[in-house]
């Protein structure tokens, strides 16, 4: 009789899971991540450019909530992106060259930001659930504002509640994958891993 339970259980799981509103799932990974604080991820970025290149780059991301972000993109492609106010700073080491953004004139860019921070927000917006699948449940989301994009499709993970994979297909024929490897909530960092720290003869650009 237990083992016919446990079969049950598993055949049933799927379906409970996919009975879920897609307002239910984003509620869920709002409350796992307010709830966490601070949340470190180890990821990595697969392009497949539209003549066959691959481009493939790791790198770790810290949140803080409500509103900190940095993202370490490790050579050959480095940068360290830090969200700071109303701008977005991207540094690149190796070429000593600070990009100021100014989020005001970038909605674009704004939107997608707040995506890697609070992706319920859009997910509420655009979301719909396509699948369960084992990398997770599968959100498909509208990209009718975002005129670049093709398709946009999110995984979360129904253990974690958290996004462990993003796909973009942009209508150039571009696709780029994003796969977050590790994630670990309520880490431990200090509030000056938001703080960057550059070298005196950097080259300031705004954009």
């Amino acid at each position: 009789m237990k083992k016919w339970y446990f079969i049950l259980v598993f055949l049933l799981f799927p379906a409970v899971l996919y009975a879920l509103s897609v307002e239910e799932v984003a509620e869920r990974l709002e409350q796992k991540v307010l709830s966490s604080g601070k949340i470190y991820i180890q990821m990595e970025n697969t392009r497949f450019l539209p003549k066959g290149e691959k481009i493939e780059m790791k790198g770790l991301i810290w949140l803080q909530m409500p509103d900190k972000f940095r993202m370490d993109i490790f050579p050959p492609h480095q940068s360290i992106t830090l969200l700071k106010e109303k701008q977005l700073l991207i540094y690149f080491p190796q070429d000593k060259v600070l990009q100021v953004v100014m989020l005001s004139k970038d909605p674009k860019l704004s939107q997608w930001l707040n995506f890697l921070q609070k992706p319920w927000e859009e997910i509420k917006r655009r979301g719909v659930i396509r699948s369960v699948e084992k990398e997770g449940i599968l959100v498909e989301m509208d990209p009718k504002d975002l005129p670049e994009l093709e398709s946009l499709r999110i995984w979360i993970d129904q253990n974690l509640w958290f996004p462990t994979k993003i796909e973009m297909k942009e209508k150039n024929g571009e696709l780029s994958v994003i796969n977050y490897l590790k994630v670990e909530f309520g880490a431990s960092f200090g509030v000056d891993m938001f703080e960057l720290k550059l070298p005196p003869d950097v080259q300031v650009t705004e954009l």
